[in-house]
């Protein structure tokens, strides 16, 4: 049984926890959650669903707070050995952040957007 089964089963007392991960953090002052409400989601609640992202990666889906006009959050947690870090918190209907989606472009299009961005700094306004 991995870590994230543990999570599962409800039993987060044994898990070393990592909430330090900065851009976790960024993410939440940027959605406006606090931390607090993540933890107690991940403590208290049983989520909504989970699945396996990829490898020792995994997103459980919690309600959002009530104050948002979203209804759901997703946490991407990596898991290993008896530790759970927290990787990002989104809207559940996001499906990459947008640091997700520069890192994951194509060489290509990292290449075309660079031409365009040069193509405008010579242009004589």
């Amino acid at each position: 049984m991995n870590v994230f089964d543990k999570f599962l089963m409800g039993d987060t007392a044994g898990i070393n926890w990592c909430f330090e991960n900065r851009h976790f953090i960024d993410r939440l002052e940027e959605n406006g959650i606090s931390r607090q409400y993540v933890v107690d989601c991940l403590m208290n609640e049983e989520p909504i669903s989970w699945e396996r992202v990829e490898g020792n990666t995994y997103a459980a889906v919690f309600e959002a707070p009530s104050n948002k006009d979203y209804k759901e959050i997703r946490v991407l947690m990596a898991c290993s050995g008896n530790s759970i870090d927290l990787i990002t918190v989104m809207r559940n209907n996001e499906t990459t952040t947008s640091r997700q989606n520069r890192q994951y472009q194509s060489d290509k299009k990292k290449s075309l957007e660079k031409k365009r961005l040069k193509a405008l700094s010579k242009r004589k306004w």
